[in-house]
């Protein structure tokens, strides 16, 4: 008897570790969009191995570092990605939740078939490179954290004009890889091409670079910026004098932080960068979303007052702990459970996004005396073009700043591509990862600072 009771329980776990193998595909609502999330669990010797695949950032085989399944509780955490997932499974469905940097999402998985999501991108750099090409690290000497990267540099003795490559929010490699598009690694080359070094390096947590990202805000990051400029600026056949930073998004805040501290800044290049805060950039972003997305005025009209009350209490708060205790009340008010309540609140009070919400970018714009070229697409759903030009405008107008320099680009989205709409479910679907003409205005850009 003791000897059948021991093979239907060997047999039933069989069975438990044959439901859990496979390629497990759901998505996560973020408010704006939502996004899919796929993980391919294989049997291993000592347990098991996943990896992740966000297939519309352009991110597949993402390690999973830990994995455990046990009386159908499954966990995994990805370390790179300050991120975690538990579930359990039921029948055929893993029920569960998504953490990422203490941000809280529901994610349902099925199985799915796996399929060959990556695509070829016609601007994907090719050999011959004729230009060199250096892997650096560097360290950012304020919070002792180590940055890698990759220097490309024209060919001859210089001295070259030089610029380091700033991301937008999220952690990303060194190419700001997105939705298999490398926009970062597309610039270096054309740049190197054509007379100008470029720095580019992995974020916080990604690649071989370390440092605190769960409670690091843009200020933080602006000093990894920072430790990048001042690396840049003494390496050989580079000229010193004419070093500057291009920023994508969130990195279109950071170069101005760096060059409002640093006047050695010699110009700044700004894709899509904001000139109001983010709160202000969320509220217009949602809308235009929302939009794109075809709901109708009066969800939109509905969604957004309820984001205002939440962006309402953080406008006021003092601090984050505050911030934290009156979203709850808020919260708690309209009835939302435990698991929702943590979810908004873990979200809006988390250190990356209480910052940014809460940042003004207008004082380190008015600091900024270096040349500086701000380009935004007409179609950005993402930063929206009308609203942060004329953020610039007012600037300008307000402060007398003739060093800045805006362009308005018709067609283009957040990534810089040519699109139809703006709606971030193009960008992995778009051939294109950057426009020409937006390369051709920064090299040109970059050869007027004067020596």
């Amino acid at each position: 008897m003791k000897k059948h009771i021991l093979i239907l329980f060997l047999f039933a776990t069989m069975q438990m570790q044959a439901q859990i193998e496979g390629y497990w595909k759901g998505q996560i609502d973020l408010g704006v969009q939502k996004l899919e999330m796929a993980f391919d669990i294989k049997a291993a010797e000592n347990g098991y191995s996943a990896t992740l695949d966000v297939p519309a950032q352009g991110a597949f085989d993402i390690p999973v570092d830990e994995i455990t399944f046990q009386e159908g509780q499954l966990q995994l955490k990805m370390n790179a990605m300050d991120a975690s997932y538990s579930g359990v499974l039921k029948d055929s469905a893993i029920e569960g939740n998504f953490t990422q940097r203490g941000m809280t999402f529901p994610l349902n998985l099925a199985k799915a078939e796996k399929k060959e999501q990556q695509k070829a991108r016609p601007q994907d750099p090719q050999p011959p490179f004729n230009y060199r090409i250096e892997e650096v690290s560097f360290t950012n000497e304020k919070e002792g954290n180590t940055l890698t990267g990759t220097l490309t540099i024209p060919e001859g003795d210089g001295p070259f004009p030089a610029m380091v490559l700033v991301s937008g929010s999220g952690q990303q490699n060194r190419d700001e890889e997105l939705m298999n598009h490398r926009p970062f690694w597309v610039i270096a080359d054309y740049c190197a091409r054509h007379g100008i070094a470029v720095l580019r390096y992995d974020d916080r947590g990604m690649g071989g670079s370390t440092g605190e990202v769960e409670n690091a805000s843009s200020l933080d990051f602006s000093y990894d910026a920072e430790a990048a400029f001042d690396f840049l600026r003494k390496q050989k056949h580079i000229d010193a004098s004419r070093v500057g930073i291009l920023g994508h998004s969130e990195g279109g805040i950071i170069n101005f932080m760096v060059s409002a501290r640093r006047p050695e800044v010699a110009f700044l290049v700004s894709l899509a960068g904001p000139s109001v805060n983010g709160i202000e950039v969320l509220k217009a972003q949602g809308e235009a979303i929302y939009r794109a997305q075809g709901l109708p005025e009066e969800a939109i009209a509905f969604t957004s007052a309820t984001n205002n009350q939440l962006y309402g209490v953080i406008e006021q708060s003092e601090s984050r702990e505050e911030a934290d205790s009156l979203l709850r009340q808020l919260v708690k008010g309209w009835g939302y459970n435990e698991k929702l309540t943590e979810q908004t609140v873990g979200q809006l009070a988390s250190p990356w996004m209480y910052y940014f919400l809460k940042y003004d970018p207008t004082e380190a714009i008015v600091k900024t005396t270096c040349p500086a070229l701000l380009l935004n697409g007409a179609k950005d759903l993402q930063v929206i073009a009308s609203q942060n030009l004329l953020g610039y405008e007012k600037i300008i107008a307000e402060h007398n700043k003739t060093n800045l320099t805006l362009r308005e680009l018709s067609d283009l989205n957040h990534l810089f591509q040519h699109c139809e709409t703006g709606s971030p479910n193009e960008y992995f679907e778009i051939d294109e990862t950057i426009s020409p003409e937006v390369l051709e205005m920064v090299v040109e850009f970059v050869e007027s600072v004067e020596k």
